[in-house]
């Protein structure tokens, strides 16, 4: 491993010994033909990963939530309670900040009769700050206070999880991600008092003739932001049509690792930078980069179906 590091990223290092145990599996017990074409798919992704970086499905253990119980949810069945919810980087509630390629204003958020937040990316030739491409961003950070009754939230360890539909076209990266403001920290001590960790990003190509169509991506960042940010990319890892079904997203983090899951089907797990010590609050946002010039969908909306946060018992 340590000749092959040189040349393969850390999430191609982790395929390529995942080939192994799969061909083990394969020829000790390759049971069912459904389950023996499953392996063979399963381990060509694995070849593909290891040698172009290409995307996976999900193989590995289901998440046990007999463990768990839940502690916190947004049902999105009452619209933005803002007790909870805030801007992220957008300062209040007619606030509106350019972020990148957009504007971030809340009048990007509407809620469906059937119980969904609708998070919409648009150009509005009338927008509050002019001419533009308009999103949002919002967050439960506890710590700041941009609306008066904001209380927010934020938990040590569990099980998190959102359920919802990405936007579609080129240009726009939605995410689900936790975050604590130990990010920011001058004296970096790894992910130990800070860290970011996405639990869902898209790259903005939106190619769908591309390898990586139907992906996300999951990550860890520490150290913050500065000439001392590092980060590892657990990988690209294929969901069931996201951008026309609900697929969940999640992380269940102990003091040990995180482990990564789509549809509640393990993607990775690892304990890069130290395992955060501190509470993370969530965020949910839609980025813009200058690919959205070309998207033919707009307006794209991310549909939220819950937001969920569960503790160990």
């Amino acid at each position: 491993m340590g000749v092959f590091s040189k040349y393969f990223a850390r999430r191609q290092l982790v395929a390529f010994s995942e080939i192994f145990v799969v061909a083990g599996k394969l020829f000790k017990d390759p049971g069912s033909l459904k389950r023996l074409l499953a392996m063979l798919v399963t381990l060509c992704q694995l070849i593909g990963a290891f040698i172009f970086d290409t995307p996976i499905t999900p193989y590995k253990d289901s998440i046990d939530m007999s463990k768990f119980e839940l502690v916190w949810a947004d049902e999105f069945d009452h619209g933005f309670d803002t007790t909870v919810w805030q801007g992220h980087y957008v300062y209040g509630a007619d606030d509106t900040q350019l972020r990148d390629t957009a504007y971030w204003n809340r009048k990007q958020v509407s809620f469906t009769e059937d119980g969904c937040m609708k998070l919409t990316v648009d150009y509005k030739e009338n927008g509050p700050a002019g001419p533009g491409y308009y999103s949002y961003g919002m967050e439960t950070n506890p710590n700041k206070n941009y609306s008066g009754d904001h209380t927010g939230y934020e938990q040590l360890y569990g099980y998190f999880e959102i359920r919802c539909i990405l936007p579609k076209g080129a240009g726009l990266n939605p995410a689900f991600w936790l975050l604590t403001d130990g990010m920011w920290a001058d004296d970096t001590d790894g992910g130990l008092t800070g860290a970011e960790v996405d639990i869902l990003e898209t790259n903005t190509r939106y190619n769908v003739k591309s390898p990586d169509f139907n992906s996300i991506v999951q990550t860890i960042h520490v150290d913050a932001y500065d000439e001392a940010h590092r980060s590892e990319n657990q990988g690209a890892f294929y969901a069931d049509d996201p951008y026309n079904k609900f697929n969940t997203y999640g992380v269940e983090w102990n003091e040990d690792e995180y482990i990564f899951y789509i549809n509640g089907v393990e993607t990775a797990r690892t304990s890069f930078g130290g395992v955060c010590r501190v509470p993370l609050y969530l965020i949910i946002s839609i980025g813009v980069d200058e690919r959205v010039a070309s998207n033919e969908f707009i307006p794209a909306s991310m549909l939220v179906d819950y937001v969920r946060c569960y503790q160990y018992k």
